[in-house]
């Protein structure tokens, strides 16, 4: 206690205070599951797991080579231990059962089965194959390659076992087809499981049936060449593990690339969801943006519908940009061609101030700038100059567009009407004003149109204008 009041007096703590915090301290030091919590996340990060699983896909063919290698060395070991065990066994065969007895007999020798008590005796064929079946089967300690000498006619005085169903029919089709050479069976699949069993014939050649035709012992006297005696087999089991060097190592890599390859497959599974959350979510865009797009279609097409009535339009249309220097033209129609004699490329892109004059009413122009400073609409009649330099008449209508929050408009849209006849012509008679009611009515048709494509033009320009546009 006295170390901790120590402490606190050098921090400036209470006792009561650098108590707990000292214990805090120790019991943080033995949490080793944060360190494991720690690794686990580093772990789970997705670069860290395809590191991880490309480390272990080019370490495979090391772990792999490392393993077969090991497997053929032993596999070689025991081939060649097996070989010189067998070759030591028929050595020693031949020099104690052939060799040894014709030297004791003067060179006298007697074949026989039971050559062992028959002095000068050496072993007829059938015995010598039997016996080295015996050599060979002691040749391989596990027992996984064996060697039988079989007939269903063995000699009377000879222990033989019974014969299985695979013996039994190789026999059966080895006298039924002469010209077979061989009869197999695989049984099983897998390292030590599996098992192989091949059968050839044994065929009675001269010496064997004048041997056996005589023999006290043989249980048939009437061996002809050419008859199958019985079958020589061998059986073949599957190779042990252990001959394949060290699988533990080799397995315990796999379960590793497994476990690897299993939490890579969660990672890109965990992205492929997030992807496609993201997908979803750009295609909820994307049709937002056809909806859009389809419904700026529509206006577009109406308003060149009304763009089209408004070109073909007997009143002279004309547009303003008050937004750039010195207020240009941007649009000017038919009909405001023909009524000023201005094609479209002498007219757009200049301030309409060129159709003054000499005779232009300075106070009718003072109005129209009033007007336009204050973005309020104007009506008043002018006199106006074709470019031929004619004068006429012009009834101007002028009423702002405003796209943003700004009190002064963004475009200006004018209507011009040649009314030159009328001012020309003071008074007129009921007869002749009669006959101007229809032209009246189509040009407050086309005003009205021209009215209806200024709308639809602001609603446009209101909708697809940028924010930095609307709010100046």
């Amino acid at each position: 206690m006295g170390r901790y009041r120590l402490t606190s007096r050098t921090f400036g703590d209470s006792d009561s205070v650098a108590g707990p915090r000292r214990l805090d301290v120790q019991s943080r030091a033995f949490r080793p599951w944060e360190i494991l919590i720690r690794l686990w996340r580093a772990f789970w990060r997705p670069e860290s797991v395809l590191w991880l699983l490309l480390a272990s896909l080019l370490l495979l063919p090391v772990v792999m080579v490392a393993s077969m290698s090991g497997a053929t060395v032993a596999q070689m070991k025991l081939q060649a231990d097996e070989i010189s065990t067998l070759a030591t066994g028929i050595r020693a065969y031949y020099a104690d059962n052939v060799i040894a007895r014709l030297q004791s007999a003067d060179g006298q020798a007697v074949y026989s089965e039971n050559y062992r008590n028959v002095h000068g005796g050496i072993p007829i064929p059938a015995t010598l194959s039997i016996e080295l079946g015996a050599l060979f089967d002691n040749a391989h300690s596990d027992g996984r390659i064996s060697y039988e000498f079989l007939s269903d006619y063995p000699f009377a005085k000879r222990l033989a076992k019974p014969l299985d169903s695979f013996e039994r029919d190789a026999i059966q089709a080895f006298r039924e087809n002469p010209q077979r050479c061989s009869y197999t069976a695989l049984k099983g699949y897998g390292l030590g499981r599996s098992s192989y069993r091949l059968a050839t014939p044994v065929v009675m050649r001269q010496a064997c049936v004048t041997c056996h035709n005589a023999h006290p012992d043989s249980p048939k006297r009437d061996w002809k060449v050419g008859d199958v005696r019985g079958i020589q087999e061998v059986s073949v089991r599957g190779i042990q593990v252990e001959g394949f060097g060290n699988l533990g190592g080799l397995f315990a890599y796999v379960g590793l690339l497994g476990v690897t390859s299993v939490a890579a497959t969660g990672l890109f599974q965990r992205q492929s969801s997030r992807l496609a959350r993201v997908n979803h979510q750009l295609l909820e865009s994307s049709r937002r943006e056809s909806s859009l797009a389809s419904r700026l279609t529509d206006q577009l097409q109406e308003l060149s519908i009304f763009g089209s009535v408004v070109d073909d339009s007997i009143v002279g249309i004309s547009i303003a940009d008050m937004r750039k220097p010195d207020a240009p033209l941007i649009y000017v129609n038919n009909a405001f061609t023909t009524i000023t004699g201005y094609a479209r490329d002498l007219a757009i892109g200049y301030n309409c101030r060129f159709l003054q004059g000499p005779d232009t009413d300075a106070f009718e122009l003072d109005k129209l700038r009033q007007a336009i400073r204050e973005g309020a609409s104007y009506t008043g009649d002018l006199i106006n100059y074709r470019q031929d330099g004619t004068r006429f008449w012009n009834r101007l209508t002028l009423y702002p567009i405003r796209l943003g929050e700004s009190p002064l408009p963004d475009y200006y849209v004018a209507n011009q009407v040649d009314v030159t006849s009328l001012k020309q012509q003071a008074s007129f008679s009921i007869a002749e004003l009669a006959s101007l009611s229809e032209q009246l009515q189509h040009a407050r048709r086309s005003l009205a149109d021209a009215e209806r494509f200024s709308e639809a033009l602001r609603r446009t320009f209101v909708q697809s204008a940028p924010k930095s546009v609307l709010i100046r």
